[in-house]
Protein backbone atom coordinates (compact mmCIF):
# COMPACT_ATOMS: atom_id res chain seq x y z
CA UNK A 1 0.00 0.00 0.00
CA UNK A 2 2.82 2.50 0.87
CA UNK A 3 4.52 1.91 -2.77
CA UNK A 4 1.53 2.80 -4.24
CA UNK A 5 1.13 5.86 -2.72
CA UNK A 6 4.78 6.73 -3.36
CA UNK A 7 3.94 5.96 -7.11
CA UNK A 8 1.25 7.70 -7.28
CA UNK A 9 3.11 10.71 -5.59
CA UNK A 10 5.55 10.86 -7.85
CA UNK A 11 3.14 9.74 -11.03
CA UNK A 12 1.71 13.46 -9.43
CA UNK A 13 4.79 14.95 -9.29
CA UNK A 14 5.75 14.04 -13.06
CA UNK A 15 2.55 15.45 -14.05
CA UNK A 16 3.30 19.35 -12.42
CA UNK A 17 7.00 19.04 -13.79
CA UNK A 18 5.31 18.46 -17.55
CA UNK A 19 2.82 21.67 -16.81
CA UNK A 20 5.29 23.62 -15.34
CA UNK A 21 7.37 22.48 -18.80
CA UNK A 22 4.33 23.02 -20.83
CA UNK A 23 3.78 26.90 -19.09
CA UNK A 24 7.96 27.84 -19.91
CA UNK A 25 7.30 26.85 -23.39
CA UNK A 26 3.91 28.72 -24.13
CA UNK A 27 5.45 31.68 -22.42
CA UNK A 28 8.25 31.69 -24.15
CA UNK A 29 6.17 31.78 -27.48
CA UNK A 30 3.68 34.62 -26.28
CA UNK A 31 6.65 36.87 -24.76
CA UNK A 32 8.20 36.30 -28.30
CA UNK A 33 5.18 37.33 -30.03
CA UNK A 34 4.41 40.32 -27.73
CA UNK A 35 8.15 41.62 -28.29
CA UNK A 36 7.50 40.97 -32.17
CA UNK A 37 4.32 43.24 -31.87
CA UNK A 38 5.81 46.08 -29.75
CA UNK A 39 9.16 46.36 -32.55
CA UNK A 40 6.40 47.22 -34.73
CA UNK A 41 4.34 49.61 -32.99
CA UNK A 42 7.73 51.66 -31.74
CA UNK A 43 8.36 51.51 -35.64
CA UNK A 44 4.77 52.73 -36.76
CA UNK A 45 4.79 55.58 -33.89
CA UNK A 46 8.91 56.59 -34.72
CA UNK A 47 8.80 59.74 -36.88
CA UNK A 48 10.68 59.35 -39.83
CA UNK A 49 11.07 60.00 -43.78
CA UNK A 50 9.79 57.78 -46.00
CA UNK A 51 13.59 56.93 -47.04
CA UNK A 52 14.21 55.66 -43.45
CA UNK A 53 10.67 53.67 -43.52
CA UNK A 54 11.62 51.53 -46.70
CA UNK A 55 14.84 51.00 -45.35
CA UNK A 56 13.33 50.32 -41.97
CA UNK A 57 10.81 47.77 -43.22
CA UNK A 58 13.58 45.91 -45.64
CA UNK A 59 15.56 45.27 -42.30
CA UNK A 60 12.59 44.07 -40.55
CA UNK A 61 11.93 41.18 -43.49
CA UNK A 62 15.20 40.54 -43.50
CA UNK A 63 16.54 40.01 -40.33
CA UNK A 64 14.15 38.78 -37.83
CA UNK A 65 14.57 39.47 -34.35
CA UNK A 66 15.72 35.60 -33.12
CA UNK A 67 18.98 37.09 -30.90
CA UNK A 68 16.66 39.26 -29.19
CA UNK A 69 13.96 37.08 -28.16
CA UNK A 70 16.84 34.25 -27.19
CA UNK A 71 18.63 36.80 -25.08
CA UNK A 72 16.08 37.90 -23.19
CA UNK A 73 15.00 34.33 -21.75
CA UNK A 74 18.50 33.57 -21.29
CA UNK A 75 18.41 33.16 -17.83
CA UNK A 76 20.32 34.10 -15.48
CA UNK A 77 22.31 36.20 -17.30
CA UNK A 78 21.06 37.41 -20.44
CA UNK A 79 23.35 38.54 -23.24
CA UNK A 80 24.37 42.54 -23.15
CA UNK A 81 22.44 44.62 -25.86
CA UNK A 82 21.21 48.27 -26.48
CA UNK A 83 19.62 49.20 -23.07
CA UNK A 84 20.45 46.80 -20.85
CA UNK A 85 21.81 50.49 -18.95
CA UNK A 86 18.19 51.10 -18.61
CA UNK A 87 17.13 47.88 -16.68
CA UNK A 88 20.06 47.62 -15.18
CA UNK A 89 19.54 51.60 -13.38
CA UNK A 90 15.81 50.67 -12.86
CA UNK A 91 16.80 47.76 -10.86
CA UNK A 92 18.88 50.21 -8.55
CA UNK A 93 15.96 52.63 -8.08
CA UNK A 94 13.51 49.89 -6.92
CA UNK A 95 15.42 49.23 -4.11
CA UNK A 96 13.54 50.47 -0.51
CA UNK A 97 13.70 53.44 0.72
CA UNK A 98 14.91 54.95 -2.53
CA UNK A 99 12.19 56.91 -4.43
CA UNK A 100 14.48 58.14 -7.34
CA UNK A 101 11.57 56.82 -9.93
CA UNK A 102 9.45 59.93 -8.72
CA UNK A 103 11.31 62.21 -10.51
CA UNK A 104 9.74 62.92 -14.53
CA UNK A 105 13.35 63.26 -15.69
CA UNK A 106 13.81 59.88 -15.66
CA UNK A 107 11.02 59.33 -17.36
CA UNK A 108 11.79 62.17 -20.21
CA UNK A 109 15.24 60.51 -20.54
CA UNK A 110 14.37 56.87 -21.86
CA UNK A 111 15.10 56.86 -25.67
CA UNK A 112 12.46 54.84 -27.83
CA UNK A 113 12.33 52.12 -29.19
CA UNK A 114 11.11 51.38 -25.70
CA UNK A 115 13.31 48.50 -24.92
CA UNK A 116 12.99 45.99 -21.49
CA UNK A 117 14.59 48.35 -19.28
CA UNK A 118 11.41 50.84 -20.02
CA UNK A 119 8.67 48.55 -19.55
CA UNK A 120 9.42 47.81 -15.77
CA UNK A 121 9.82 51.47 -14.29
CA UNK A 122 6.63 52.71 -16.56
CA UNK A 123 4.74 49.44 -14.38
CA UNK A 124 6.53 50.51 -10.84
CA UNK A 125 5.63 54.72 -11.79
CA UNK A 126 2.20 53.28 -12.41
CA UNK A 127 1.71 51.33 -9.09
CA UNK A 128 3.41 54.95 -7.32
CA UNK A 129 0.63 57.22 -9.16
CA UNK A 130 -1.75 54.44 -7.70
CA UNK A 131 -0.87 54.99 -4.12
CA UNK A 132 -0.52 58.42 -4.89
CA UNK A 133 -4.69 59.01 -4.68
CA UNK A 134 -5.86 56.77 -1.96
CA UNK A 135 -6.55 58.91 1.51
CA UNK A 136 -4.37 59.54 4.23
CA UNK A 137 -6.36 59.25 7.45
CA UNK A 138 -6.16 62.17 9.93
CA UNK A 139 -4.26 60.99 12.71
CA UNK A 140 -0.76 60.50 11.29
CA UNK A 141 1.79 62.49 12.95
CA UNK A 142 3.82 64.98 11.37
CA UNK A 143 6.91 64.52 13.25
CA UNK A 144 9.84 61.94 12.24
CA UNK A 145 9.27 58.65 13.75
CA UNK A 146 11.66 57.16 16.47
CA UNK A 147 13.01 54.27 16.26
CA UNK A 148 12.27 51.15 18.11
CA UNK A 149 15.46 50.19 20.20
CA UNK A 150 16.02 46.40 20.93
CA UNK A 151 19.41 45.30 21.51
CA UNK A 152 21.23 41.91 19.58
CA UNK A 153 20.41 39.07 19.72
CA UNK A 154 16.35 39.74 20.21
CA UNK A 155 14.05 40.14 17.65
CA UNK A 156 10.97 42.41 17.08
CA UNK A 157 8.59 39.41 17.57
CA UNK A 158 9.99 38.70 20.83
CA UNK A 159 9.83 41.93 22.07
CA UNK A 160 6.35 42.40 20.98
CA UNK A 161 5.65 38.98 22.19
CA UNK A 162 6.93 38.97 25.72
CA UNK A 163 5.77 42.81 26.90
CA UNK A 164 2.76 43.26 29.09
CA UNK A 165 1.99 46.85 27.84
CA UNK A 166 2.61 46.08 24.08
CA UNK A 167 1.09 42.84 23.77
CA UNK A 168 -2.24 44.10 25.35
CA UNK A 169 -2.77 46.69 22.53
CA UNK A 170 -1.98 43.74 19.80
CA UNK A 171 -4.81 41.63 18.12
CA UNK A 172 -3.47 41.32 14.68
CA UNK A 173 0.46 42.28 13.11
CA UNK A 174 2.75 42.14 10.81
CA UNK A 175 6.27 42.65 10.09
CA UNK A 176 7.21 44.12 7.05
CA UNK A 177 10.90 42.41 5.45
CA UNK A 178 12.83 45.79 4.39
CA UNK A 179 13.90 43.48 0.98
CA UNK A 180 10.53 42.71 -0.32
CA UNK A 181 8.39 46.23 1.19
CA UNK A 182 8.01 49.14 -1.17
CA UNK A 183 7.09 52.67 -0.24
CA UNK A 184 4.99 55.13 -2.31
CA UNK A 185 7.30 58.50 -3.05
CA UNK A 186 4.83 60.81 -3.00
CA UNK A 187 2.82 59.54 -0.07
CA UNK A 188 4.97 57.15 1.59
CA UNK A 189 2.46 55.96 3.95
CA UNK A 190 1.07 54.06 1.61
CA UNK A 191 3.18 51.06 -0.08
CA UNK A 192 2.71 47.53 -1.28
CA UNK A 193 4.74 44.56 -0.10
CA UNK A 194 5.79 41.20 -2.53
CA UNK A 195 4.80 37.49 -1.89
CA UNK A 196 4.74 34.39 -3.76
CA UNK A 197 1.89 33.46 -5.08
CA UNK A 198 2.76 29.75 -5.21
CA UNK A 199 4.90 27.87 -2.67
CA UNK A 200 6.23 24.51 -2.61
CA UNK A 201 6.44 22.20 0.24
CA UNK A 202 7.52 18.44 1.47
CA UNK A 203 4.96 16.02 2.23
CA UNK A 204 5.27 14.96 5.80
CA UNK A 205 5.17 11.62 5.23
CA UNK A 206 6.95 11.05 1.91
CA UNK A 207 10.37 13.18 1.92
CA UNK A 208 11.11 13.14 -1.81
CA UNK A 209 7.15 13.92 -2.66
CA UNK A 210 7.21 17.99 -2.97
CA UNK A 211 3.24 19.55 -3.95
CA UNK A 212 2.22 23.51 -5.08
CA UNK A 213 -0.05 24.84 -2.95
CA UNK A 214 -1.73 28.50 -3.82
CA UNK A 215 -0.99 31.03 -1.02
CA UNK A 216 -3.31 33.00 0.92
CA UNK A 217 -1.11 35.98 0.00
CA UNK A 218 -3.16 38.52 2.20
CA UNK A 219 -3.47 36.18 5.03
CA UNK A 220 -4.90 38.10 8.10
CA UNK A 221 -4.22 41.76 6.83
CA UNK A 222 -7.98 41.34 5.29
CA UNK A 223 -8.67 43.40 8.45
CA UNK A 224 -6.84 46.69 9.80
CA UNK A 225 -3.34 45.62 10.90
CA UNK A 226 -0.55 46.95 13.12
CA UNK A 227 2.23 47.49 11.20
CA UNK A 228 6.36 47.68 11.59
CA UNK A 229 9.07 47.56 9.50
CA UNK A 230 12.80 47.75 9.06
CA UNK A 231 14.78 50.38 8.01
CA UNK A 232 18.70 50.86 7.80
CA UNK A 233 18.74 48.01 10.92
CA UNK A 234 16.27 49.95 12.65
CA UNK A 235 12.51 49.00 13.74
CA UNK A 236 9.68 51.24 13.12
CA UNK A 237 5.85 51.13 13.90
CA UNK A 238 4.25 52.28 10.29
CA UNK A 239 0.72 52.36 11.87
CA UNK A 240 -2.78 50.74 10.73
CA UNK A 241 -2.82 49.12 7.45
CA UNK A 242 -5.03 47.27 5.26
CA UNK A 243 -4.04 45.52 2.13
CA UNK A 244 -5.01 44.67 -1.01
CA UNK A 245 -4.23 42.88 -3.99
CA UNK A 246 -2.89 44.87 -7.25
CA UNK A 247 -1.47 43.48 -10.16
CA UNK A 248 0.81 40.24 -10.28
CA UNK A 249 4.36 41.45 -11.01
CA UNK A 250 5.13 40.74 -14.39
CA UNK A 251 8.63 39.18 -15.90
CA UNK A 252 9.62 42.48 -16.67
CA UNK A 253 9.68 43.63 -13.28
CA UNK A 254 10.74 40.82 -11.85
CA UNK A 255 14.12 41.47 -14.26
CA UNK A 256 14.42 44.77 -12.77
CA UNK A 257 13.81 43.67 -9.10
CA UNK A 258 18.03 43.67 -7.24
CA UNK A 259 19.01 40.09 -6.47
CA UNK A 260 18.91 40.09 -2.74
CA UNK A 261 15.06 40.42 -3.46
CA UNK A 262 14.65 38.30 -6.18
CA UNK A 263 16.52 35.41 -4.01
CA UNK A 264 14.25 36.26 -0.85
CA UNK A 265 11.06 35.39 -2.97
CA UNK A 266 12.75 32.70 -4.20
CA UNK A 267 13.57 31.15 -0.73
CA UNK A 268 9.71 32.23 0.83
CA UNK A 269 8.94 30.22 -2.23
CA UNK A 270 10.48 27.55 -1.23
CA UNK A 271 10.38 27.54 2.77
CA UNK A 272 7.92 24.21 3.47
CA UNK A 273 10.49 22.40 0.95
CA UNK A 274 13.38 20.12 2.25
CA UNK A 275 16.17 18.80 0.80
CA UNK A 276 16.82 21.92 -0.64
CA UNK A 277 19.85 22.34 -3.26
CA UNK A 278 21.20 25.04 -5.25
CA UNK A 279 19.69 23.49 -8.68
CA UNK A 280 16.23 23.74 -7.20
CA UNK A 281 16.81 27.83 -6.38
CA UNK A 282 18.02 28.16 -9.88
CA UNK A 283 15.08 26.24 -11.74
CA UNK A 284 12.53 28.37 -9.36
CA UNK A 285 14.08 31.41 -10.70
CA UNK A 286 14.04 30.37 -13.94
CA UNK A 287 9.82 29.79 -13.78
CA UNK A 288 9.59 33.18 -12.13
CA UNK A 289 11.57 34.96 -15.13
CA UNK A 290 9.22 33.25 -17.57
CA UNK A 291 5.98 33.90 -15.73
CA UNK A 292 5.50 30.19 -14.88
CA UNK A 293 5.51 31.28 -11.60
CA UNK A 294 4.09 34.58 -9.71
CA UNK A 295 4.73 37.32 -7.30
CA UNK A 296 1.91 38.80 -5.83
CA UNK A 297 1.95 42.75 -5.21
CA UNK A 298 -0.17 43.91 -2.18
CA UNK A 299 -1.17 47.17 -1.20
CA UNK A 300 -0.63 48.91 2.10
CA UNK A 301 -3.08 51.70 2.39
CA UNK A 302 -2.82 53.81 5.80
CA UNK A 303 -6.18 53.82 7.47
CA UNK A 304 -5.09 54.92 11.04
CA UNK A 305 -1.76 55.52 13.64
CA UNK A 306 -2.29 54.51 17.40
CA UNK A 307 -0.76 56.92 19.13
CA UNK A 308 -1.08 54.60 22.41
CA UNK A 309 0.75 51.53 20.30
CA UNK A 310 3.62 53.81 18.99
CA UNK A 311 4.30 55.60 22.69
CA UNK A 312 3.94 51.96 23.82
CA UNK A 313 6.70 50.54 22.23
CA UNK A 314 8.86 53.23 22.45
CA UNK A 315 8.59 53.31 26.24
CA UNK A 316 9.07 49.60 26.36
CA UNK A 317 12.08 49.15 24.59
CA UNK A 318 13.48 52.21 26.74
CA UNK A 319 12.70 50.45 29.96
CA UNK A 320 13.78 47.34 28.98
CA UNK A 321 11.50 44.95 31.44
CA UNK A 322 10.65 42.65 28.93
CA UNK A 323 14.04 41.42 29.13
CA UNK A 324 13.27 39.20 31.80
CA UNK A 325 14.85 36.03 33.15
CA UNK A 326 14.27 32.82 31.77
CA UNK A 327 14.75 34.14 27.93
CA UNK A 328 16.42 31.78 25.83
CA UNK A 329 18.63 33.96 23.64
CA UNK A 330 17.53 32.88 20.04
CA UNK A 331 20.60 31.76 17.74
CA UNK A 332 19.03 31.80 14.47
CA UNK A 333 17.34 35.18 13.81
CA UNK A 334 18.96 38.58 15.28
CA UNK A 335 16.96 41.82 15.58
CA UNK A 336 18.61 43.29 12.32
CA UNK A 337 17.43 40.65 10.06
CA UNK A 338 15.25 42.74 7.59
CA UNK A 339 13.31 39.83 5.60
CA UNK A 340 11.13 38.85 8.40
CA UNK A 341 7.88 38.82 7.66
CA UNK A 342 5.05 36.82 10.13
CA UNK A 343 1.49 37.53 11.36
CA UNK A 344 -0.17 38.84 14.46
CA UNK A 345 -0.20 37.53 18.45
CA UNK A 346 -2.99 37.52 20.24
CA UNK A 347 -3.57 39.87 23.52
CA UNK A 348 -3.26 37.93 27.07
Amino acid sequence: MERMRVAEVIAARDTVVERLEDAYISVRQKSATIDRLQRELDDLRRPSTPATSVARDDDSSTQPPVQDIATSFDIPQPAPREGDGNCQNTSAQVLPWQVPLSRESDVQNITEPLLLGDGPEKLILARQAFLATLPLPADIPDDALNPIVIPQPYTLHEFLGNTSGVSALLSNYRVLGQLTTYWCPEREEHGYLLTPVFKCSTNPRVTTAHRWTVADVIGTMDRPTECFYNKDGKWYYAGVYKAFRMDDLTTEEWEALSIETTQTLIKETLAGRKNLSPQNLYETGQLYAVGALRVACIGLQCVGFSSAMYRAVLEQAALGKWRGIGWSVPTTISSSDTTIEGDGISGP
